[in-house]
């Protein structure tokens, strides 16, 4: 039921824009499985969609919503396994939701108005930690605290034919050096990444004159993070911390690995989040359409998340 619902979802497209019409049409797929599995189905201000029973204080879910190049799992797991498990737990109070906008936010569940006591996402691991270690399933300790920004390099225009090599001014051979000095400071707990480069003026017969370098720092430990973001040495635009996960799935999950995600997710957002990783395949690639987790994995996936939700919706 799992993987079907998923290639249901993944039919409606396989890029679904925050609050387009091809997210609504996913959020209406799973109003319908809501109700098939006994909950009431309401929207709150943000668009978020609940399918709950009674005061539900247990929430179980993720988003619909998916970027250009995704592929079936990312977000659309937690979703379809929160209704499977709010199915098997037909007498207790919780709710299914499915936050909007994700990708580009996350928007939908920074704009819940009323905390829940605990909430539960299940996700695809979204890298290959997992599959190396030969595990189905992984316990999230952590959402890794992310810094972004720049690092500008000034040279001089020159022509590239006639100006020597020893004349010239390039602002382009000291990014590639920046580039790689970024890569040697990732170590200990961090990762740190250059994925956008603006060569001006961007000619091909031009010796480069301004280089902007993008560095997008990441850690689960403060402190790392701080001390990575010195070492690199760039202007930080934009700063989060990082987030600790609660205990939920290790209740009910003593043994599974602890990961830290270095992905964002609604669970960094919603207070009194517990994360759990679901084995990725294909080389833990994500945001693609080769992503792939095993029915058996998802399998063990909602087991897990329906005894953590048995546990914390027990009177």
């Amino acid at each position: 039921m799992i993987t079907e619902r998923l290639d249901e979802i993944y039919a409606i497209a396989q890029h679904r824009p925050g609050y387009s019409p091809l997210e609504d049409a996913a959020h209406e797929l799973a109003a319908g499985w809501m109700r098939e599995a006994g909950l009431e189905v309401a929207r709150d201000a943000a668009g978020n969609l609940f399918g709950g029973r009674g005061a539900a204080r247990v929430w179980a879910g993720s988003h619909l919503d998916s970027v250009p190049t995704a592929g079936r799992f990312d977000g659309a797991l937690g979703v379809v396994a929160g209704i499977e498990a709010a199915r098997r737990l037909p007498d207790r109070e919780l709710a299914v939701v499915a936050f909007r906008a994700e990708e580009t936010g996350p928007m939908g569940s920074r704009r819940i108005e009323e905390a829940p006591d605990a909430y539960l996402e299940v996700h695809v691991e979204q890298g290959p930690v997992l599959a190396r270690l030969g595990e189905p399933l992984g316990v999230v300790t952590a959402i890794a605290g992310q810094a972004r920004g720049t690092r500008v390099f000034e040279g001089r225009a020159d022509h590239a034919g006639t100006t020597p090599m020893d004349a010239r001014a390039d602002a382009l051979v000291e990014a590639a050096r920046f580039v790689l000095h970024v890569r040697a400071c990732a170590r200990d707990g961090t990762v740190a990444t250059v994925g956008r480069i603006e060569a001006e003026p961007n000619a091909s017969n031009v010796v480069p004159a301004r280089v902007t370098v993008s560095v997008d720092a990441r850690s689960a430990d403060a402190a790392l993070l701080d001390a990575l973001i010195d070492e690199i040495g760039f202007d930080v635009d934009w700063r989060s911390d990082p987030v600790p996960m609660g205990d939920a799935f290790a209740a009910v999950l003593p043994g599974a690995p602890r990961l830290v995600s270095g992905a964002g997710h609604d669970a960094m957002v919603v207070p009194n989040a517990s994360l759990l990783f679901v084995r990725s395949l294909n080389g833990g690639v994500s945001h693609h359409p080769d992503e792939l987790s095993s029915e058996e994995d998802m399998a063990l996936a909602v087991d897990a998340l329906t005894a953590a939700l048995d546990t914390l919706t027990r009177t």
